[in-house]
């Protein structure tokens, strides 16, 4: 499956079907635990794991206008809110929608604005129009998608993680056996995550997650276009040092670039490490994180699926 396909799916965390179904249409002999994650078995002690979920919004109520109030999903920041456009997606429905402000001509001095202070506006005139259009509470939003190839960079709405969800979708399509898992609600506290690693089967787990570039308190001297990360502190902690150092041996065994770093925020990895399974994160570096313009490098993407490849022989 292209990257693209899964990068324009809709998949805001807790609302993942759209994305879910791309992925099983994908892996015949694939599973939907009740969660929501997809679980594709292998007899190999190794399981890849990437998350589906995106983040994104959430309509909390409609006003007498017609105007939607909502919530940030995830790590958003509000200076990317104002000007952007969004998708609202349900049953038998999708609508485009615009995150308006108002213009300079009529501001006195420039304001900060908060997202409580914002509004969707869907074109409905009134509460009950909106809700002729099927919304209602609890209605997502995802950022309109976008996807476009940027001199050596992908540039698209999403690569957080369907970068990852495509290098495992790869690595299957290469024959490598392994358990594959695509996950729900990781960008709201690994939750999806934290729901199978208990039941999961398996010695090692490799999550594949987009980390945002580039800081050098956070990520160290790593550069897009020189190979993925493996990604050995973040907020959650450090994982897994001694299949980190296989990794390492893996990746220079076989001639395959691979940095080593460190990330702000969590993986999933993190959920499967506290349960007890050892654990190491894959970044496919990433700039302009949790944006509608996140940009990977082509190269780097293409090395994450050698690894995983080569991770799947050597440590299954």
């Amino acid at each position: 499956m292209e990257l693209e396909i899964l990068a324009k799916a809709l998949g805001v965390s807790g609302f993942e079907e759209d994305v879910r179904q791309k992925i099983l249409s994908a892996t015949p002999g694939a599973e939907t635990d009740e969660f929501g994650n997809v679980i594709l078995r292998g007899r190999s002690k190794v399981a890849f794991v990437a998350h589906m979920d995106e983040v994104g919004l959430l309509v909390t109520s409609i006003e007498e206008d017609g105007r939607l109030k909502f919530r940030k999903v995830g790590g958003v920041d509000d200076r990317i809110l104002p000007g952007s456009s969004v998708v609202l997606y349900g049953d038998g429905f999708r609508l485009e929608g615009v995150i308006g402000i108002a213009p300079p001509h009529f501001q006195q001095q420039q304001q900060q604005v908060s997202w409580q202070d914002l509004h969707i506006d869907v074109g409905a005139t009134s509460r009950s129009e909106a809700e002729a259009m099927g919304i209602t509470p609890m209605t997502p939003a995802a950022f309109s998608k976008r996807y476009a190839e940027v001199g050596k960079f992908v540039s698209a709405t999403a690569l957080d993680d369907r970068a990852g969800c495509w290098a495992l979708l790869q690595t299957y399509k290469r024959g490598a056996s392994a358990t594959y898992v695509w996950t729900v609600q990781e960008e709201v506290g690994l939750l999806g995550a934290r729901a199978l690693a208990r039941s999961l089967e398996g010695k090692y787990v490799v999550v594949v997650d987009t980390t945002a570039c580039c800081h050098p308190n956070f990520t160290g001297n790593v550069r897009p276009g020189n190979g993925p990360i493996l990604r050995v502190f973040d907020n959650y902690g450090a994982y897994n040092n001694k299949l980190a150092k296989k990794v390492l041996e893996v990746a220079k065994k076989r001639g395959i670039p691979l940095q080593i770093g460190g990330g702000g925020g969590g993986t999933d990895a993190a959920a499967f490490f506290v349960s007890g399974i050892p654990a190491v994160a894959i970044g496919i570096l990433t700039k302009y994180s949790h944006s509608p313009v996140e940009m990977a490098h082509r190269d780097d993407l293409r090395h994450t699926v050698e690894l995983l490849s080569a991770l799947a022989e050597e440590l299954g």
